[in-house]
Order: C-alpha cells, then sequence, then structure tokens
C-alpha cells in the first residue's frame, strides 16, 4: 500500500498561530511539512516558551490540578504490570503510593484550556471536539507498559523528565479503536483489522525519546511506546481522534438506505429454523446485489460536511424539509413583511424563535414554504422567485433553518429528483 504525502507545511505569516506557540515557529514547519500525519516528531523546548494555557496554576503539578479536577482517575504500575483499574480516590493519594495516575479529561477543569484545545483543532483541520486532554503523573521508575494508541498523542511534559521508547507498528496502519499492547485484552474493533495476528513489540528497535519539561512529542496513532520516568514526572497528553472515513460513510449509507421500504423491512423470519430463514436469506441477497447502485449515488462532499468557518455558496444546491409542529406567520405593511416563527424545542416546548422583518416580494416564497410537506430543493424554491438573487434564496432559507422552522437535510437522495 502507498504512503499517504505528509501535509505541506502552512505558510508562516500568521497561520497555525496555536501550533506555532506549541511546537515552536520552526518547529511547526518541520512538523506539518514532513511529519503530522505520519512521523512522530520531538521539539524540545524551554517551559517558558510553552502557550501560556499550559503554564497556570492548575497545570503546575498533580497536586494542583487535582483540588480542581472532579473526574476519575486511573491508576497502575506500568514498570510491572499491564493492568489499569479506575478509582474515585483522590489523584495525589494514588501517586504518593506510588501509582502512575491518569487523569482522563481535564479541560474543563483549567480556565483557558477548551478554547486553547479548540484552536489546536483548528490549525490541525480536524473538527472541533476530535481532542482531548488527560494528564499523566509518574513516580520515578515508574511509566506506561508498552502499547499502542488508536489516537494521535501529543505529550507536553510540564516537570520532571521521563523518556519515552517509540517505533511504528508494522502491518497495522491507523488503528481504529482502543489502545493495545502485550498482556492487554484486543478490543472487539481490533480483530478485523488484524486477521493476519495481532501486532507485536518482540525484536522492534525501539527509539528513545528523553522529555524535559517544554518538550513536546508528537506520535501518530499505531506508535510502540513505552515510558519511563527518570523523576516524579508530570505531563499532558492531547489525544486526537477525528472521524475516519468510514465513520463518515457509514451514517450517510443508513439515511441512503433508510428511504428503501426493501432496507426498513424487518426479517421477522431471519431467527427461525433453517428451513424457515431461506426467505430472509435470499431478501439480503436480492438487496446486497442492489447495494453497489445506492453507494455509487454517494460522493465525497455527501460524506464530507463543508467546515463551520466556510463561506457560504448560495448557489450551491441544498435540499430542506418544513419541521412538524413549527408554524409561520406574515402580516404585510407597505412593502415590508413582518414575520414570525414559533417552534418547539427538545423539551417540547414552544418557543418564538425568530420575528424579523423582510420584503414584501418575498411573500410567495414564505406562502409556498408553508403549504410544502416534502422536501425540496433550493432550485425549486427559486422558481418561486423569479427575478431575486441567489444570495437572497439563501438567506431566507439559512434564516428559517436556525429558527428551527425548516430542517436542512445532510443526506443524498437514493433516487435522483
Amino acid at each position: 500500500m502507498n504512503a499517504i504525502p505528509a501535509r505541506v507545511a502552512k505558510p508562516s505569516d500568521g497561520a497555525n498561530p496555536t501550533l506555532a506557540a506549541l511546537f515552536g515557529t520552526n518547529g511547526v514547519r518541520d512538523f506539518l511539512g514532513g511529519h503530522w500525519p505520519e512521523r512522530h516528531f520531538c521539539a524540545h523546548r524551554k517551559f517558558s516558551d510553552l502557550p501560556a494555557a499550559l503554564r497556570g496554576e492548575e497545570l503546575g503539578g498533580l497536586d494542583g490540578l487535582a483540588r480542581h479536577y472532579r473526574g476519575p482517575a486511573a491508576f497502575g504500575r506500568g514498570a510491572v504490570d499491564t493492568r489499569t483499574f479506575n478509582s474515585d480516590a483522590h489523584p495525589a493519594h494514588l501517586f504518593r503510593l506510588g501509582y502512575t495516575v491518569y487523569l482522563y479529561d481535564i479541560a474543563a477543569s483549567v480556565p483557558g484550556l477548551p478554547v486553547w484545545l479548540a484552536a489546536l483543532e483548528r490549525d490541525l483541520g480536524v473538527p472541533v471536539g476530535s481532542s482531548k486532554i488527560g494528564a499523566f503523573a509518574s513516580p520515578l521508575g515508574d511509566g506506561l507498559p508498552i502499547h499502542f494508541d488508536a489516537d494521535d498523542v501529543i505529550s507536553v511534559q510540564l516537570s520532571g523528565s521521563k523518556t519515552f521508547e517509540i517505533a511504528p507498528v508494522e502491518g497495522l496502519r491507523f488503528p481504529v479503536g482502543q489502545q493495545f499492547g502485550p498482556g492487554m485484552l484486543p478490543d472487539d474493533e481490533l480483530y478485523p483489522q488484524a486477521t493476519g495476528g495481532f501486532p507485536k513489540p518482540d525484536g522492534v528497535p525501539l527509539e528513545r525519546v528523553r522529555m524535559e519539561p517544554g518538550s513536546v512529542l508528537y506520535l501518530p496513532r499505531g506508535t510502540w511506546h513505552t515510558t519511563r520516568a527518570e523523576s516524579d514526572s508530570f505531563s499532558i497528553s492531547i489525544g486526537i481522534r477525528p472521524p475516519a472515513a468510514l465513520d463518515y460513510l457509514l451514517p450517510q449509507l443508513r439515511a441512503l438506505l433508510l428511504q428503501d421500504p426493501r432496507w426498513r423491512r424487518p426479517l421477522y423470519d431471519i431467527a427461525g429454523a433453517p428451513d424457515d430463514r431461506g426467505g430472509a436469506l435470499r431478501r439480503l441477497d436480492d438487496l446486497l446485489r442492489e447495494l453497489p447502485d445506492a453507494v455509487a449515488r454517494l460522493t465525497a462532499s455527501d460524506l464530507a460536511p463543508p467546515p463551520a468557518s466556510s463561506r457560504p455558496d448560495p448557489g450551491r444546491e441544498q435540499r430542506f424539509q418544513r419541521v412538524p409542529m413549527a408554524s409561520l406567520s406574515t402580516e404585510v405593511s407597505g412593502e415590508r413583511l413582518h414575520v414570525s416563527v414559533t417552534a418547539w424545542d427538545r423539551e417540547w416546548i414552544e418557543r418564538t424563535t425568530l420575528q424579523t422583518e423582510m420584503p414584501a416580494h418575498l411573500l410567495p416564497a414564505l406562502n409556498w414554504l408553508c403549504e410544502r410537506d416534502a422536501a425540496f430543493a433550493t432550485s425549486e424554491l427559486k422558481r418561486h422567485l423569479s427575478g431575486v438573487p441567489d444570495i437572497d434564496v439563501w438567506q431566507l432559507l439559512d434564516l428559517l433553518a436556525r429558527a428551527g422552522y425548516l430542517r436542512r437535510l445532510w443526506f443524498p437522495l437514493l433516487q435522483a429528483g
């Protein structure tokens, strides 16, 4: 299989400011230009050069963080055993007993960290919400047993020192699921990825990377790594897990097949006696023969929605459907049109979600929308707005969608038309 090319470095004229603050101006060019998301990368920096969000009082050590953190902790002795256990005990007490302690998701416990993490995700080009930040504290001589993660990981050393030993996992690129290593039970999702045998680190040459306060290490998913604290060590670990192609495909494929009653029909006799389930199996065979035609209707743009920061494209065809229980009322006053929308929220409470004015010549379009139950495309509405610019049509539909009167449809049609 051919390697996927690394991302080309972006220009340094203020682009990627969060990454630059993390890796350094020169480091971020190397990171984006030849490493992300394929190869490990390390930048050794001064602690004082790290982003301010990582140098606050709450991240001064495990004791300080534990005073603010209210989530679960995992603990273990990685130097002697692969097992870890969850505990509600105070993390600092576990550390003093000689355990390596991991705090799962600390962003909400540290002021400014959620905003910083969202900015980092934007610089990396992954959806906001794809990442989380955990914290590791290891006493002298302990650490993590060798394993690989199904996340891309950025480790930032905040105090003390530790040594990573790392190597790529051969034969398993871009693993999905949970971490795995010797002495660990594989997650069910690992079986279809490792039909040739589960990866083993035996005999793999490991590269040593020593981490001091200010060191930043990137590990691609599917990298063997083990750690050992050279002194009491405290670090954060940014786990990055954007959706894979299959994560985008499966919901859209389901939405596509939900449009066909044959796929919605339950397989009533599938669990019956062997002689009784033949009909169900034949129906499945028929559906599977037609499945490639259905899948062929999907395009890359169906699977990958535009980023939230992208500019609106008024000329792009979109589809909408009126939301049941939402209502729209209009009142003409000269050349202006008073428009009001009421819609139900998730608690089934009816609220006024829009009160605005717009040109009276949009009244025919609003009347058409009020009478339309079926889904429609923007081109259908435009036929009722002769001479109205595309941007005005887009703004009208966007306004009504944000008010909860229309639902923007996110899935492709099974049949053309």
